[in-house]
């Protein structure tokens, strides 16, 4: 068995079609199969775009008849916190401010006239795992840290929050609230007091997120950095702040993730660490990798379908 790692989609329904169809992958008994090979999707199938409810048509069903696999992406695990409630009924779990709402609008929209079908998807995206070890290669939507799958697998019955995790991940300071903002988010640190960044949705940032697969030495904010800006201070991260990170061995097995918008033609991060997101949300590439339990990563791996929804 074959695997397409698949990244983000984010509401991009044509163009998942079109690059589901270019692997190879037919429509049959209502959902996209291969008979050689499964598509495994690394999370954020809603927002942004603009056919949110068409990817999860496609999405669900192949995942529901065992011809696909996925893992919890952030935009998932928002939803649920932006739907659920405290346990006294007095807050939900992801505040309703504006900025929340503008991120989810597209989704919401999308079932304005279906709500009954909106709350089954909830539930559905909570059977979602934050992982998968497929034991010679794992996905993760944005970061794999050692010590955090430790305590997801001590934690967790096959990587699938529970009632109570999901409670307590929403509260900062928790051991599960840090495992889903390092591993759905990334690693981050703190600028120095006084710099903020404005990041791609428009939002004044004072922490960084850090590319975790280097190994972590000597560094500045700006080497370190997921973003490119040239005003990023080019001076050494104090080692304080480095010694939290964890880094991802290149002598590892390789790890598939999405999250982080990049752009351009794709090609691997490391030796063991593969991102297969490549910005549809921003009409640009649908991107998956074919794993054929190759020893090592390689570029020519990438399957590219262009935007076709402009």
């Amino acid at each position: 068995m074959g695997y397409d790692i698949i990244g983000d989609i984010h509401g991009y329904a044509k163009t998942l079609e079109m690059l589901l169809a270019k692997m190879g992958y037919n429509k049959s008994c209502g959902y996209y199969a291969h008979n050689q090979r499964k598509p495994i999707f690394v999370g954020d199938f809603i927002d942004r775009g603009p056919f949110v409810y068409e990817v999860l048509q496609i999405v669900k069903p192949m995942v529901d008849n065992g011809s696909a696999l996925a893992v919890m992406g952030n935009h998932e695990y928002n939803a649920i916190c932006y739907h659920s409630k405290s346990i006294d009924g007095k807050n939900w779990l992801r505040p309703r401010s504006q900025k929340n709402i503008n991120q989810h609008v597209t989704t919401l929209e999308a079932f304005n006239n279906n709500q009954n079908e909106w709350k089954e998807y909830i539930e559905w995206f909570k059977l979602l795992p934050l992982y998968l070890d497929m034991e010679d290669f794992r996905v993760i939507h944005a970061c794999w840290d050692e010590k955090l799958i430790s305590f997801l697998n001590s934690r967790l019955l096959n990587g699938i929050m529970d009632t109570e995790f999901l409670q307590q991940s929403s509260k900062p300071g928790t051991t599960e609230f840090k495992a889903i903002e390092i591993c759905l988010k990334g690693h981050e640190i703190f600028l120095p007091i006084g710099m903020n960044y404005v990041d791609r949705d428009g939002t004044n940032r004072n922490k960084i997120r850090v590319k975790w697969w280097k190994p972590i030495n000597s560094e500045t904010y700006r080497s370190i950095s997921l973003n490119d800006d040239v005003n990023l201070p080019d001076i050494k991260v104090p080692y304080k702040q480095l010694d939290k990170l964890s880094s991802y061995s290149m002598n590892n097995i390789p790890v598939f993730i999405g999250h982080y918008w990049n752009s351009g033609k794709p090609t691997i991060l490391s030796t063991s660490v593969c991102c297969v997101d490549y910005s549809i949300a921003k009409n640009e590439k649908l991107v998956a990798y074919r794993w054929n339990k190759d020893k090592k990563l390689n570029d020519s791996n990438f399957v590219i379908q262009e935007c076709v929804e402009n």
